[in-house]
């Protein structure tokens, strides 16, 4: 131990005095002053809230991560490193160098430090905390917050206010708690949440607009209120699927599923974009209100292509299902062949009742714009549902373990489905539909099931 306490003071003298510069030593008195990294601090949280108001569709740099939650693994990172080192340093009792009467005399102290204790550096263990944290949620940004950590590391052996050892354990400590927080954190970091849901019916949306390659070929066409819009279809065999995707997700997300069913079943895909989402005119989704039309104006465009409406049907996710009921309820003549419900709501805020509890769906109606909340509020699925003319089948598909639309959601639609031509099945072991989990090969093939159950195949896969 009496070597490591030798080589520790040796270093600090090395630090503290060899490498004494007076432009150096008001540099370090800058970094070394938390008080001089709010503004930063402040203006970055601002711009990480700011930009947070607008969904990803890409997973880019910031817009796959939920600012609000990163804010937050901030402060419990700070806090609990803040804690856990002055719990050690008080325990541990080793006097800083600058208050060492005997060792003061020898060293450069231009640094008056608030307190007697040392070990370990709570400067060095937050910003660690905050450095491995910020490095873990956004990789990006690893090598400038670990060299901050880094310099605030070092200015405090520099200005002698602790010994090597005190920063290296408190970096130490910092960066396993850090580490830490991210492990309870990760999953909720890519969550929307309350408040990043509500923005997506609050604020436009970022666009992203992707470019699907071959065996995809672009295509355009007008929504029923007229705004000009770009899908993409795989060509296959005259039965076409009509996929259109829920709210904060993406018409591309289901290009995998479509390739798929079009080596399976050779069917038609047609991925259509949804307003607030890939490149749409329309930068604000309305919860699938409004979302009727570009499901309508898709269908013209369809049968404008030569497909017949009774070899199509529709492939509606989460709201996007919810949508295409009522666009089914209006199509007239568009009307499909079937239609494929999967995982949609049979009320909009009963859905958010479900993942968030009555308190946090009274919230959300709470921040939602009134017209937003009461359009989404008359937005009733059971009302239209029942409009759909019979010569439209109609399944739901649920996952057991969905908790955005459970399963009773569906069984409340099919049940008001009244001389309609339904059916229900249970997916176990499956959430709310995504891209991931609806990409497999497992699900591709009961996909097929599905699809050539409402078009009327003999086949049920």
């Amino acid at each position: 131990m009496s070597t490591i306490l030798s080589l520790d003071l040796q270093l600090l003298r090395f630090i503290n005095l060899e490498l004494a510069n007076p432009l150096l030593t008001k540099l370090m008195l800058l970094i070394t002053d938390k008080h001089n990294w709010y503004p930063f601090i402040l203006a970055a949280v601002a711009f990480l809230l700011i930009a947070g108001r607008k969904l990803p569709h890409s997973g880019g740099f910031f817009s796959s991560i939920n600012p609000r939650v990163y804010v937050f693994g901030l402060i419990l990172a700070v806090a609990v490193a803040d804690q856990t080192a002055g719990f050690i340093k008080d325990n541990v009792d080793r006097t800083r160098p600058c208050r060492d009467t005997e060792l003061s005399q020898v060293l450069n102290c231009p640094l008056h430090a608030g307190g007697r204790r040392s070990f370990p550096s709570n400067h060095a263990a937050n910003t660690a905390a905050v450095a491995v944290f910020t490095s873990l949620v956004y990789p990006p940004l690893a090598v400038p917050a670990l060299v901050s950590a880094g310099l605030v590391g070092f200015s405090r052996a520099y200005l002698a206010v602790h010994y090597p050892t005190d920063v290296v354990a408190g970096w130490f400590l910092g960066g396993v708690l850090g580490y830490g927080v991210w492990l309870v954190l990760r999953r909720r970091l890519k969550r929307p949440g309350l408040t990043g849901f509500a923005n997506m019916l609050r604020f436009p949306q970022h666009q992203v607009s992707s470019a699907l390659g071959i065996p995809w070929v672009e295509a355009q066409w007008d929504t029923t209120d007229g705004h000009r819009v770009k899908g993409w279809l795989l060509k296959g065999s005259e039965e076409l699927v009509v996929f259109v995707h829920g709210m904060g997700g993406s018409a591309v997300s289901r290009a995998a599923l479509g390739e798929k069913l079009h080596r399976i079943g050779g069917y038609t895909f047609l991925l259509v974009p949804l307003r607030g989402s890939d490149g749409h005119p329309v930068r604000l989704t309305s919860g699938g209100v409004d979302e009727v039309h570009d499901i309508l104006g898709a269908l013209r465009f369809a049968r404008g292509q030569g497909y017949n409406m009774k070899k199509t049907v529709i492939y509606g996710t989460s709201m996007g299902g919810t949508a295409s009921l009522k666009a089914c309820a209006l199509a007239g003549q568009l009307l499909p062949a079937g239609l494929l419900v999967h995982g949609a709501y049979s009320s909009f805020f009963g859905s958010a009742a479900h993942r968030t509890g009555k308190a946090g769906a009274l919230y959300l109606r709470t921040i939602l714009p009134r017209k937003a909340a009461g359009n989404l509020k008359r937005f009733e699925p059971v009302y239209w549902l029942q409009l759909v003319n019979r010569g439209c089948r109609v399944k739901y598909i649920y996952g057991d373990l969905d908790r955005v639309a459970p399963p009773e959601e569906g069984r409340r639609l099919a049940e008001a489905t009244h001389g309609i031509l339904c059916g229900f099945h249970l997916l176990k072991g499956r959430g709310h539909p995504s891209g991931s989990n609806t990409s497999d090969d497992g699900f591709s093939v009961l996909a097929y099931g599905f699809l050539a159950e409402c078009l009327g195949r003999n086949e049920t896969g």
